[in-house]
């Protein structure tokens, strides 16, 4: 490897590498026609996920999936904690600003990903919903994730 040459995906990515993909995945599955906005990088109740998709309607934005992503070299138990722990953080810190009863989380440890959901109504544990999974971006994950997308789709 020559000096300077950029560390695109690999294990010493960092997790600004992974930005673009993680974009192209949400905007593929929450487009702005269908109601959805997805903010970046937004600090609120709770801290500063990486994205926050939310449900647009009039003046109200209701946030829906959190997302929360790591550099691959995290790829371990401790950094799979570290995720889980930010999600719930992040998500108690926006029950208060959405209308519905369920929040998803979405953790990216480099391209493998997790789902998670926490319910606004009793104990704040996060339940899998899809546990971790290599790359986001094969086929496998694309039929995965559209399960992912009609759960977050039906929250009423």
């Amino acid at each position: 490897r020559r000096p300077n040459t950029p560390i695109l995906l690999g294990d010493k990515a960092v997790e600004d590498n992974f930005h673009a993909t993680y974009t192209s995945v949400l905007t593929e599955w929450f487009p702005t026609s269908r109601g959805y906005v997805i903010d970046h990088q937004k600090l609120g109740p709770g801290g500063k996920p990486e994205y926050i998709v939310v449900r647009h309607a009039g003046r109200v934005r209701n946030p829906l999936l959190i997302v929360e992503l790591k550099r691959p070299s995290k790829y371990n138990d401790a950094g799979k904690q570290e995720v889980m722990n930010d999600l719930v953080e992040y998500i108690e810190g926006r029950f208060d600003l959405t209308k519905y009863n369920t929040i998803y989380g979405l953790g990216g440890i480099g391209l493998k990903w997790m789902v998670c959901k926490m319910v606004k109504n009793g104990r704040h544990d996060p339940e899998d919903v899809e546990k971790w999974t290599d790359d986001i971006t094969s086929d496998a994950s694309y039929a995965k994730f559209s399960r992912i997308a009609q759960l977050v789709y039906n929250i009423s």
